[in-house]
């Protein structure tokens, strides 16, 4: 994405450098110099530039953006010898933007090319079609600035498209990388406030006695678990997974596809939907399994889904484990009591402890949103810049003869600023929804098969991203609006004399 924006960025500043050189290329032409040598001049200034603006990407890539996320992951990880690496990709891609810029300053300049000396050397003229004029006389009934607009849309499809796609672009970065963050807050709340509901786990040993663990279950209250690994039988393969047997009370929770809490009936078996639609299983299905070490198979219906954030698994009641034959023996115990390390208590962690660890390690994601937000804007006003200035030059002989007919500077700059504004919502619109998308598929794919959690974008991130793109657009507009006091109109209307 970040690579789409800034290819057109760059398109749009060679097209406009080029466009703006007409006079000199004309010159040149009038002069003698041949074509081939035009060309050679101008794509090898493009070659140049992009080369050396690639290089140095790479470098500052490889030296600082890079070692400064690796320095942030070695922070929480032991690990040896960690090193940023520059992957073939990285120097394939370089060479792809390298090539594309030059072969645009080449498209841009042959276009200029083509025409005699004599045309060059004067302004570019629009070419007027017949349905831009059509366009405009559909809304005859408007204001001189939105019939202007409209005509001028329909005669440079291809520079507004860019601008537009410019506009979704930024939008969506800005929304995908607040959403980056809603998303990892909506998945902390439903591991730890709806599905893990207690304050402290108590981890068993495993040889515990039973006075032990009566002992404990009157401190601390009888919300256990037991974790079990099973193999099942799967279309003719066994398939390994682990199964959870829940006797967790109010403290640990299964949740539907919404996140709603779940009851653990005692007549079957539950497995998360990410396990079911991996191994193609339905609710009532039937699932052939047995302990890891025991010979004994049993058949158990599939009587429902859940949905886990962070482990996909089986689970089954305690209830049912034990009607199938088996010996219930916990080996945690869930509590919002502060519990001591006493006999038969091999470990004690608190979710605040976890949850804290987590978020330690979230810090990356926070930076990594700062500069997507940053990277959105750049890119953003690049764009805008170099779209707004090649309009502007473009319209330059007809704000000239605007002027010349009496329009007052302010009028012409609402011209100027109507079009700019239509691109701007036109492209937010599309960049919104967009964005999500783009959000929810960097998690589907990112995250591995342990995962399973949706994006989520608030609705305040929306309103975030909708005035980053309007603070954008407003700012150049700005910028560029002054450019109308600017201009000269004896030149610029002598120029096509």
């Amino acid at each position: 994405m970040f690579l789409m924006i800034a290819i057109l960025s760059v398109m749009s500043t060679m097209n406009r450098f080029v466009r703006q050189q007409r006079v000199q290329i004309g010159t040149l032409k009038a002069l003698g110099f041949k074509n081939r040598k035009i060309y050679i001049h101008y794509i090898e200034f493009g070659f140049m530039t992009s080369l050396i603006a690639a290089v140095l990407g790479v470098l500052v890539g490889y030296f600082t953006i890079g070692q400064f996320f690796i320095d942030m992951e070695a922070s929480y990880f032991e690990m040896p010898n960690i090193h940023t690496v520059l992957l073939p990709e990285v120097i394939q891609t370089a060479v792809l933007v390298v090539a594309l810029i030059s072969l645009v300053t080449y498209l841009s300049s042959r276009k200029i090319l083509k025409e005699t000396a004599s045309e060059a050397l004067r302004l570019e003229v629009p070419k007027v079609k017949k349905n831009s004029l059509d366009w405009s006389v559909k809304f005859n009934k408007c204001k001189l600035s939105t019939r202007w607009n409209i005509r001028d849309i329909a005669r440079n499809k291809g520079r507004s498209i860019a601008a537009c796609v410019g506009i979704i672009g930024c939008t969506m970065l800005l929304v995908c990388s607040f959403g980056l963050w809603d998303t990892i807050e909506s998945y902390m709340d439903w591991e730890y406030k709806i599905i893990n509901t207690y304050q402290y786990k108590i981890s068993l040993n495993s040889d515990y006695t039973k006075e032990q663990y009566d002992y404990l279950t009157h401190l601390y209250g009888d919300a256990t678990s037991k974790s079990v690994a099973i193999e099942f039988k799967n279309h003719g393969k066994t398939e390994t997974r682990s199964m959870l047997v829940s006797d967790g009370k109010d403290k640990l929770n299964i949740t539907d596809h919404d996140e709603k809490v779940m009851s653990i009936h005692s007549n079957g078996i539950y497995l998360t939907e990410k396990l079911a639609e991996k191994y193609g299983i339905q609710v009532g299905d039937k699932v052939t399994w047995h302990l890891t070490g025991d010979s004994s198979w049993h058949t158990s219906k599939v009587i429902g889904l859940n949905r886990d954030p962070q482990t996909q698994q089986f689970t089954m009641s305690k209830k049912y484990f034990e009607k199938l034959g088996y010996t219930y023996r916990a080996d945690s115990i869930y509590t919002n009591k502060q519990p001591k390390k006493i006999d038969g208590v091999s470990k004690i962690s608190s979710i605040e402890s976890i949850q804290e660890g987590v978020e330690s390690m979230l810090e990356a994601m926070k930076s990594m949103m700062v500069l997507l937000i940053v990277f959105a804007v750049l890119l953003g006003c690049v764009i805008l810049y170099n779209l707004g200035v090649l309009s502007f030059t473009e319209k330059q002989y007809q704000f000239a003869t605007l002027k010349v007919l009496g329009f007052k500077d302010k009028q012409i700059k609402e011209i100027f600023i109507k079009q700019n504004t239509w691109i701007m919502l036109v492209g937010m619109i599309i960049g919104l929804p967009l964005g999500y998308y783009m959000l929810s598929y960097i998690y589907t794919n990112a995250l591995n098969e342990t995962y399973d959690f949706p994006a989520v974008v608030e609705w305040i991130s929306y309103v975030y991203a909708i005035i980053g793109t309007v603070l954008v657009s407003y700012v150049m507009n700005k910028l560029l609006a002054r450019k109308i006091k600017t201009i000269d109109m004896v030149s610029s209307l002598k120029a096509n004399e």
